[in-house]
């Protein structure tokens, strides 16, 4: 039987029968992570990983998506990946999902290059000095641009990435134009981007965005996500 430890629980995420463990005090989950997974397509047999994988909601939600898909997750904080592993037992996916503790700066020691399919990540949105810390924790590091930055993530998904390979993430609207020169940096071409409002009267504030390792220039822009509709 699967233990828990003191403050845990078992969540029921209403997809698929998949259940996730959760704990008070640390960082868990948010809406935010749903809305990622939902955005990303994919393809039978693809080999994807998720950088920051947190509590591994998105590796989990996916591994049910398509056959014959291969999926892993790094995350750098040793009890959110212990607990992000015990997940993963907890729904039987072992033969689909790796959770990795490592720090996403050194997936090069890791993977050799050109290898995946799909690259995810739903980054800290907060750059240092922007906002306050008032403690460094599981929560504050995945806001916080504490222990990586999205130049260092989307350098080492343009790393991992096949030509023609995919990368999504959700960033917060006030950085899309550092995000796009980051990624044209890295050789990501912008695909699609749609924006999420919280409410219809209200201005977006986060953006769900595509990019192709080596794509040509030709940017779309999907409808707009009201999360209030959802």
């Amino acid at each position: 039987m699967l233990k828990l430890n003191s403050g845990e629980n078992i969540e029921d995420l209403g997809e698929y029968g998949l259940r996730i463990i959760q704990a008070r005090g640390m960082y868990r989950f948010t809406q935010d992570a749903i809305l990622l997974s939902r955005f990303i397509r994919i393809k039978k047999n693809e080999k994807i990983i998720d950088l920051g994988s947190g509590s591994g909601i998105i590796p989990i939600l996916l591994s049910k998506r398509k056959e014959g898909l291969s999926v892993y997750g790094i995350e750098i904080q040793k009890k959110l990946a212990s607990m992000s592993k015990r997940s993963v037992r907890l729904n039987q996916l072992e033969e689909t999902v790796k959770i990795l503790h490592a720090d996403i700066k050194n997936v090069r020691k890791l993977f050799e290059s050109n290898q995946f399919d799909v690259v995810i990540s739903n980054p800290p949105y907060i750059s240092l000095g922007k906002g306050i810390i008032e403690s460094v924790n599981s929560r504050s590091i995945a806001r916080h641009e504490i222990k990586c930055n999205i130049e260092d993530i989307v350098m080492q998904g343009g790393y991992l990435l096949k030509h023609r390979g995919r990368m999504y993430l959700i960033f917060k609207c006030s950085r899309l134009i550092d995000l796009i020169i980051i990624f044209r940096k890295y050789g990501i071409e912008p695909k699609e981007i749609r924006f999420v409002h919280f409410e219809k009267k209200r201005n977006a504030e986060l953006f769900l965005i595509e990019g192709v390792k080596g794509g040509n220039k030709e940017l779309k822009i999907g409808k707009p996500l009201f999360i209030q509709d959802e």
